[in-house]
C-alpha cells in the first residue's frame, strides 16, 4: 500500500551539508533519511522537507512529507526509521496527514533560534 507520513525531525546538523540531497554525493539529512526509507520500506521514497537548512544546522521539529510503499502504520515506520537511522537525526513523531497537506505550503509558521 502507498501511504503518505508527516515525519517530525530532530537532528544535530553537524556533520551534515544541508537538508537538501547535494549532486556532489555530501552528506545530508535528506539522504540519510532516504536511505532509512528505503531500509525499512524496500522501496523509492518521494520525500519533501518543509524546508531547506544550510550547513551545520540543527533541527529540533522540522517537518516532512513521505510518500513510500509499506504496510507500516505511523507509530511503526517511527519506531523502524529510528532502529536504523544514525543517532544524529531521529524521528520525533509520524502520523497520517490529510491528502492535500503539503509539508512546505501547509507550514503555518517557521521558528529560527540562532545562537553565537
Amino acid at each position: 500500500m502507498r501511504a503518505y507520513f508527516r515525519l517530525v525531525l530532530e537532528y544535530d546538523g553537524t556533520d551534515f551539508a544541508g537538508w537538501q540531497v547535494q549532486a556532489r554525493g555530501e552528506r545530508t539529512v535528506q539522504g540519510v533519511l532516504g536511505e532509512a526509507l528505503r531500509r525499512v520500506c524496500g522501496a523509492e521514497p518521494e520525500l519533501v522537507g518543509a524546508g531547506r537548512t544550510d550547513a551545520g544546522v540543527h533541527a529540533l521539529g522540522q517537518t516532512a512529507g513521505v510518500r513510500v510503499e509499506t504496510r507500516l502504520g505511523p507509530e511503526e515506520l517511527a519506531r523502524a526509521l529510528n532502529a536504523v537511522l544514525p543517532p544524529d537525526v531521529a524521528v520525533r513523531g509520524t502520523d497520517l496527514p490529510p491528502p492535500d497537506w503539503h509539508p512546505r505550503y501547509g507550514a503555518c509558521a517557521k521558528l529560527y533560534r540562532y545562537a553565537i
